[in-house]
C-alpha cells in the first residue's frame, strides 16, 4: 500500500507544471472510457451575494449531468451536528486560549464591528474553536449580503432533477477536523482578532481571485493562510480525503455523468483531484467560465 501510494506521489509531482497556468473555476473530465463527460467545480464555501450568481458554463455542465456530488450531506441536521461538533470541547470557553487583552478585541471586536449581540457571544461565538472563529467573523462582516456556494449549487441541481450524493460522512468530516492542530487554531484566531482588517482585506482579495480571475490556486493558497499554513491540517484535511475520494469519483463517473462541486484546495496542488485524475488517465480541462 505504502510502495502504490509512493509511485501515485511521484508521479504526480513530475505532472505538476501541467496545471499551473490554467485558470477555472470548472474542469470537464473525459476520456479513459468514459461515455460521457463529468465535471469539477472548485467552490468557496460562501461569497458575498453581490459579488456571485451561478455562472451559464456552470448551469450548462449540471445540465448534462444525472448525479450532483459534494463532500458531506448538506441537510439541516447534518449542519446542527457540525456545529456542535466543533464547539470547544468539555463545554469551554475561548477564554482559555486568549491573554486579557486578545479576549478584550474579540469581545469588541464581536460586540461592535460584527453587532453580534451579549448573549449570542456568551452563549455561542464564545464556545466555538478558534478557527471557527476566525471563519465566523468574515461570514458575520457580510450580513445580508452572503451566499452560501454549496447550497445555491444544491438549488441547481435540484432544479434539474440531478441525484445527489455524497463522497463522505459528516462523522468523517468531524473526525478530520478534529485533527486541526489546537496551536494552529489559536495563532490564526490571535492573527484574526489583532488585524481583522488585514483579514478581511485577505478574504476580499480571495473572492477577487475567485470570480474575477478564476485563480484556484490563489484561493487555496489564501485557505491555508487562514489556517495558520497549517500543514499537518492541509494534509489531513485535503491530501488524505482526496487520495481517499478518488476510487468513489472515479465510480461515479463511470456509472453517470457527474457534477462534483469541492473546495478549491481539494482540486489545485501536487495532491489534488485535477493531478489525481490525470495520473489515472483521465483527460481534465479547465471550461471557459464567465460571470
Amino acid at each position: 500500500m505504502l510502495s502504490r501510494l509512493f509511485t501515485l506521489l511521484l508521479t504526480i509531482s513530475c505532472i505538476r507544471g501541467y496545471s499551473q497556468n490554467e485558470k477555472s473555476i470548472l474542469y470537464e473530465v473525459s476520456g479513459n472510457g468514459l461515455e460521457q463527460s463529468s465535471y469539477l467545480m472548485g467552490i468557496v464555501n460562501f461569497l458575498p451575494a453581490d459579488q456571485f450568481k451561478v455562472p451559464a458554463a456552470v448551469k450548462e455542465a449540471m445540465s448534462k449531468c444525472e448525479v450532483f456530488v459534494t463532500k458531506t450531506d448538506n441537510d439541516k441536521k447534518t449542519q446542527k451536528k457540525f456545529t456542535e461538533a466543533v464547539k470547544i470541547p468539555n463545554n469551554g470557553w475561548i477564554n482559555s486560549y486568549l491573554t486579557d487583552d486578545e479576549l478584550n478585541q474579540l469581545r469588541l471586536l464581536m460586540l461592535l464591528d460584527l453587532e453580534v449581540k451579549e448573549h449570542a457571544y456568551h452563549d455561542f461565538y464564545s464556545r466555538l474553536q478558534p478557527i471557527i472563529l476566525v471563519t465566523t467573523t468574515a461570514a458575520l462582516h457580510l450580513k445580508d449580503n452572503i451566499v452560501y456556494t454549496e447550497q445555491v449549487l444544491h438549488d441547481v441541481a435540484h432544479q434539474n432533477k440531478l441525484k445527489t450524493e455524497s463522497l463522505g460522512t459528516i462523522q468523517e468530516e468531524i473526525e478530520a477536523f478534529k485533527k486541526f492542530p489546537i496551536e494552529d487554531q489559536v495563532e490564526a484566531l490571535k492573527y484574526t482578532v489583532t488585524n481583522f482588517y488585514e483579514h478581511i482585506n485577505d478574504y476580499q482579495n480571495m473572492v477577487n481571485a475567485y470570480v474575477k480571475d478564476q485563480d484556484l490556486e490563489f484561493v487555496k493558497n489564501e485557505t491555508f493562510k487562514a489556517t495558520n499554513e497549517s500543514q499537518a491540517f492541509k494534509t489531513v484535511y485535503y491530501d488524505s480525503r482526496a487520495l481517499e475520494w478518488l476510487p468513489k469519483i472515479e465510480k461515479l463517473m463511470r456509472d453517470k455523468p457527474t457534477f462534483i462541486a469541492l473546495g478549491a484546495p481539494y482540486l489545485m496542488g501536487n495532491v489534488s483531484l485535477i493531478q489525481l485524475l490525470r495520473t489515472k488517465g483521465f483527460d481534465v480541462k479547465p471550461v471557459s467560465v464567465k460571470f
